[in-house]
């Protein structure tokens, strides 16, 4: 599974991913195992194998939902480099950057279709997502009796209470109030007595072959703690880097005008774009929010049977309003607006609005400046103004409906409470709710971010990750209708879009 940046490695993985299923639209649930228990099926897909495993040692990824996915993305290539075949799965996890429950977090499977990945994985060259079984992954070379004639157990490098590495702070790192980015985890992995064997390199960046550590005396264990330790991480510098890899733009003249064409992903994302997709709950919930808003539509405005959307990610959240990427950003709604006249508003019959609505909504904080505090306001006159009578309507015009989904759609999605067993298959979860779990304002940016894949066109604006992760995935499901929004006004994508940076 080792991929090298040799372009014949490249070539490989290409060819692979070519070779893969198109992902089913959302009105398709493809699984291949709808005879078998789910949860049976569930268990048996994601047993591991002793072999070397990939664990996250940070409590969760950093960031709003797309920046975690580039984490998350940067550690799957890890993986992929040093040919570790698995990541083990209860330590990876999504938090909630902002709002009344920021520091919770939830599994990655609650969010994202672990089936479907496992089953593609192989084919596109990426590890597979695996529980954790210390009877697999750990244990020691040979047996040892106490006085009793009992085996002694070997010290385990993973805690399944907490779903951290073994040794590490629960108390500080699952605090709210605590700062990650000023703790290095790293540091404390294997610094406690009769842990040393817990911190692991890769054996391909050390020089050893073996497969399992040798440094802890009797004990083994197959795992491998990576992470993004202090300051913006080693996951985030390593994503950027991957960015670098992708090359220099090219200028393409045209008739009409010069168009800037950009590098292709790097194979190992393109890969990871290919075979990620929403979880269960998740997939329903946003088709049948589509479903209604369209339905709606239809009946009250007499739109076609099947209306065109095109879908805006305007980021006028408050806490966007100063930050450092917003001078890329026009952040007036009206002038937003303004911009979609014109072909990216040509012929579509509603309008999809992707903003987190409590930040906008919101009263404007102090630290604001007056200035942004009154675009603030009025921004929040023009959203319902545009609810009430559509993009480019008025009290005498009616204009294209608008309608929303995010935290609407997200409060309403249940899931199983934490945490979920998975050694008894008979056993069923019992359900909750997302606003139970404190994961309402993440499980939205999903909803919000899955519903613009299916939008026949879509506007973003650069400096935004969430926007820029759009354009990738949009761009390779073979989706068109990609346009740029700046101060300047709307320019259509051509191929995939450049990297993130605010710079």
């Amino acid at each position: 599974m080792h991929l090298s940046s040799t372009p014949a490695d490249s070539l490989a993985l290409e060819s692979r991913i070519m070779d893969l299923p198109r992902a089913p639209e959302l009105d398709e649930d493809a699984n291949n195992h709808d005879t078998i228990n789910e949860m049976d099926y569930f268990i048996n897909i994601t047993t591991p194998q002793p072999q070397l495993t990939l664990v996250h040692f940070d409590p969760k990824f950093l960031g709003g939902y797309r920046n975690q996915h580039m984490r998350f993305v940067a550690f799957v290539d890890f993986a992929v480099q040093h040919s570790i075949p698995q990541i083990l799965l209860p330590s990876i996890r999504y938090g909630v950057a902002q709002g009344e429950h920021r520091g919770r977090d939830v599994s990655f499977e609650y969010l994202h279709d672990v089936v479907y990945w496992n089953e593609r994985a192989d084919k596109a060259g990426l590890p597979r997502l695996v529980r954790y079984d210390a009877s697999v992954l750990e244990g020691r070379r040979r047996t040892n009796l106490d006085d009793n004639n009992k085996t002694t157990p070997a010290i385990a490098c993973f805690n399944t209470s907490s779903n951290l590495y073994s040794g590490l702070s629960e108390q500080l790192l699952r605090d709210p109030n605590t700062n990650i980015r000023k703790v290095n985890v790293w540091e404390e992995i294997g610094s406690l007595v009769g842990y040393s064997h817990c911190r692991r390199l890769p054996p391909s960046s050390t020089g050893q072959n073996h497969q399992v550590s040798e440094d802890g005396g009797d004990e083994f264990t197959y795992l491998i703690a990576h992470g993004g330790s202090k300051g913006i991480g080693r996951l985030w510098a390593d994503y950027n880097m991957m960015q670098r890899q992708r090359g220099k733009a090219e200028q393409t003249n045209t008739i009409d005008n010069r168009t800037t064409i950009y590098p292709e992903h790097v194979p190992v994302e393109k890969a990871i774009n290919t075979i990620l997709r929403p979880s269960k709950a998740i997939r329903k919930a946003i088709k049948s929010a589509i479903q209604s808003s369209t339905t709606t539509a239809v009946d009250q405005q007499q739109l076609r049977a099947s209306p065109k959307f095109l879908a805006l990610h305007p980021r006028i959240e408050h806490d966007m309003l100063r930050h450092r990427c917003s001078r890329f950003m026009e952040q007036n709604l009206t002038k937003v607006f303004d911009h979609l006249r014109g072909d990216c508003s040509h012929n579509v019959d509603l309008l999809f609005l992707a903003v987190n609505i409590e930040l906008v909504i919101a009263e404007p904080r102090s630290t604001l400046s007056s200035d942004l505090r009154e675009l603030a306001l009025e921004n929040v006159i023009v959203l319902n103004r545009t609810r009430a009578y559509g993009l480019f309507g008025s009290e005498s015009s009616v204009g294209i409906p608008m309608f929303e989904s995010g935290s609407r759609t997200a409060e309403n999605i249940l899931f199983p409470e934490e945490p979920m067993d998975y050694s008894n298959a008979d056993i069923t979860p019992r359900l909750v709710s997302s606003k139970s779990l404190g994961i309402t304002d993440l499980v939205a940016s999903i909803v919000n971010f899955f519903t613009i894949i299916e939008a026949d066109r879509f506007v973003g604006v650069k400096g935004s990750s969430f926007s820029t992760d759009l354009f990738s995935v949009r761009y390779y499901m073979g989706k068109g209708g990609n346009y740029i929004l700046s101060a300047e006004g709307v320019e259509e994508l051509v191929g995939p879009p450049p990297p993130h940076s605010c710079n």
